[in-house]
């Protein structure tokens, strides 16, 4: 890298935080508190990998400030934009690349993504890198580069083995139908490496995957109303514990994991209620009637979640008395006056709801221009129909994983959307590279 690369993925990434730079401060969620003590503390948490609590202690410089946080994971991004464009769309000017980053992190949800001190952008950052070691002609150190951040994207969040593991096997299998699909640059000892890779990221988060996929699951049956149906048919005829409670399961899955007085906590503790969910579970899982219920459930939480992509989702206030701003006190201090005086923690943030519906109709412009570009029938070809068929292949598998696992929430649909209007701005510069320069993709 060149320091005039560099230079410019950090204008890039600069673009990028544009939310976190209204706001005065990086955007908050409540997992804050979990990521900031856990690292801190390297203390592995029950219902998640350490790897971005220990993300977030390093590059907050062992808790200087929370800026340097999501300036690290915008830039990863930033990088990636200006790789896959540059693999896409050779001699493409980096002023171009960072005009569309531009129009990304100010019409989509990407910069409200990356600016909030969570994992979600790593999402799409390993369908990005995917993608660019799909297409790209990379040399030794970039594709090592690239395994690395497969790595750590990977190990960032549990849903992420069951993510790229059904991403990598469905490419295969197109692959396998369609030899052209993926590119000449295909690989399946590249693969072989991928999935390896997955492999090693599933043992940073054994622990916390065998104490909580229990109750995850649980929750989206109950969010699904599968609990319920199985309650009604079985309470009068075992002695399910969670039996005592049927009448005050709540209906998201979210109030039933983390709700105080969600029956779990009353059943005792996560590890308390493992056997009992484990036996319900494995019941709706080979009982016919329960399977087609799942079925059901699933497709319909599937497109749900494909429409379900608002920013802003539960980023509120919290000041003194929450976990949050307990976690700034005592192991971010330095941030605390920033923090305190931020757009968010004054809620100064009713702006986003005509940001939500200029993002809507972006996105829905974004899907016309694709389908021109698709019926025009010259434009998505080549390296650009392996990208359009991997980012529209990595939205509808969130939106599956989302959807069926877990529930249909705005934060998890807005980290991968933004991926439509980037594959329709990509669509446009080839459409007049074509038109103009007659240069085509990846030449």
């Amino acid at each position: 890298m060149t320091i005039r690369n560099l230079f410019f993925y950090l204008v890039g990434a600069i673009f990028i935080l544009a939310y976190a730079i209204y706001n005065g401060y990086p955007l908050i969620y409540h997992d804050l508190s979990t990521y900031v003590a856990n690292g801190f503390d390297v203390d592995t948490p029950i219902d998640r990998p350490i790897t971005y609590c220990l993300f977030v202690r390093v590059f907050s410089l062992n808790g200087l400030t929370l800026w340097t946080v999501v300036l690290m994971q915008s830039y990863i991004v930033s990088y990636l934009i200006f790789k896959l464009l540059r693999t896409l769309f050779n001699r493409i000017s980096p002023w171009i690349i960072l005009f569309l980053i531009l129009f990304l992190s100010l019409f989509t949800g990407l910069s409200w993504t990356s600016s909030q001190v969570m994992p979600d952008i790593f999402t799409s950052v390993s369908v990005l890198i995917v993608l660019i070691i799909i297409i790209g002609d990379l040399k030794s150190k970039e594709k090592y580069l690239m395994y690395f951040l497969f790595l750590v994207s990977t190990a960032m969040h549990l849903s992420h083995i069951s993510f790229n593991l059904s991403f990598l096997t469905i490419l295969l299998i197109a692959e396998l139908l369609n030899h052209k699909i993926l590119g000449s640059n295909f690989s399946y000892k590249t693969f072989g490496i991928l999935f390896i890779i997955t492999g090693l990221a599933f043992t940073t988060m054994l622990s916390a995957s065998a104490k909580s996929k229990h109750v995850f699951f649980m929750g989206a049956m109950v969010e699904h109303g599968i609990l319920q149906e199985f309650l009604n048919d079985n309470c009068a005829s075992n002695e399910y514990e969670i039996c005592k409670y049927q009448d005050e399961i709540p209906k998201r899955a979210f109030q039933f994991v983390w709700d105080e007085n969600s029956p779990i906590y009353k059943m005792g503790s996560w590890q308390g209620v493992e056997d009992e969910f484990n036996e319900i579970i494995f019941e709706t899982l080979t009982t016919p009637k329960y399977i087609f219920l799942h079925i059901k459930a699933s497709i319909l939480a599937t497109a749900d979640q494909l429409v379900t992509f608002k920013i802003n989702d539960s980023n509120g206030v919290f000041l003194e008395g929450t976990l949050p701003y307990d976690r700034m006190v005592r192991y971010i201090p330095r941030d605390l006056e920033m923090y305190r005086t931020s757009k968010q923690m004054k809620n100064e943030l009713g702006f986003t709801n005509g940001l939500n519906v200029l993002f809507s109709i972006v996105i829905i412009l974004s899907l016309i221009v694709i389908l021109f570009f698709l019926i025009k029938g010259s434009v998505f070809t080549g390296e650009l129909a392996t990208t359009l068929f991997v980012f529209s292949l990595g939205i509808l598998l969130n939106a599956w994983i989302s959807g069926t696992f877990a529930n249909a929430i705005n934060r998890l649909g807005c980290k991968m959307i933004w991926l439509i209007p980037f594959i329709a701005l990509i669509g446009i510069v080839q459409y007049f590279r074509t038109k103009h320069t007659k240069t085509p993709a990846g030449s």
